[in-house]
């Protein structure tokens, strides 16, 4: 056996310091990419935003530039292989390194160009190319991003990737917050889609193989399941869905930003192949 090289730093102020790190955000855009982004910003990262628009990019960039001028922008498409290639080459040519990898792109109705209007259709009435497509964004996405990035974090022989799971990876997502309780909550017209539930349990398996298939290269890969963010609805809804909750509530706002910084830093320096998951207890029960 070789004698153990590694040493962790005394300080919990160090282990959880980012700085001179370069991070790229996969769907950085989005509602959590720009608080993931805050978030490393803030320890001294350099967050690179992935997503699709040009418009959406330059609003998130604004957005987290009010908190920390270290961000920036690549326009990427994380179901094309050539897309991501470019990208991933221009931050090298940058920076000419990346630690952190957080893969948090997701399909959502606003980004789904195949029937968005059957986006939340029951599943016996799912479109065929809104399931493949959801597939592609939320899995074959992560992996293509995995597959391009990881072997440049190990040749490095460092790096930290964070795959965006979900808590309905874990457990199913319970139909009933969604139907009228025959009294004065008269339900909604959303659901969580089969193929997200799906989609995010790949996500969480795909974790752990890519954790055993780097590990020894100095590689880690853990995923983050979190539950529904709280983000003004319906109070009937709201009540419904925390009720099954054991905390009794939604996650708030930037609530997820201390999770991101410890598996991104040396803060989790011996963790790899773990679903940390915040989710109230909901998956507990």
């Amino acid at each position: 056996m070789n004698v153990q090289s590694f040493q962790a730093p005394a300080s919990v102020r160090q282990q959880l310091d980012l700085s001179d790190r370069i991070c790229i955000i996969t769907g950085g855009a989005g509602f959590l990419g720009r608080q993931f982004a805050e978030a490393v910003a803030e320890m001294g990262a350099t967050p690179i935003l992935f997503d699709l628009l040009p418009e959406t990019l330059a609003e998130a960039q604004a957005a987290v530039a009010e908190t920390s001028p270290r961000c920036e922008t690549e326009q990427a498409d994380v179901t094309d292989a050539a897309s991501l290639r470019t990208a991933v080459g221009r931050v090298l040519e940058r920076h000419g390194q990346i630690d952190i990898l957080i893969n948090n792109a997701a399909l959502t109705k606003y980004g789904c160009d195949a029937d968005p209007d059957k986006f939340f259709a029951s599943f016996e009435d799912t479109s065929r190319a809104v399931w493949e497509q959801g597939l592609n964004v939320n899995l074959t996405g992560t992996a293509l991003t995995c597959q391009i990035v990881g072997p440049i974090m190990v040749r490095q022989g460092k790096g930290s990737i964070i795959n965006i799971g979900s808590d309905v990876g874990i457990i199913s997502p319970d139909q009933r917050i969604y139907e009228p309780d025959g009294q004065d909550y008269e339900g909604q017209d959303f659901n969580t889609p089969a193929f997200y539930a799906v989609s995010k349990a790949g996500v969480i398996h795909l974790t752990k193989f890519l954790a055993t298939t780097w590990a020894a290269k100095g590689v880690r890969v853990n995923a983050f399941s979190p539950a529904g963010v709280f983000r003004d609805h319906e109070q009937g809804f709201y009540r419904m869905l925390a009720s099954r909750i054991p905390m009794g509530r939604m996650g708030a706002v930037n609530e997820y930003k201390g999770a991101i910084v410890f598996l991104a830093s040396d803060a989790s320096s011996f963790m790899t192949g773990h679903n940390l998951v915040m989710d109230g207890g909901r998956t507990i029960w």
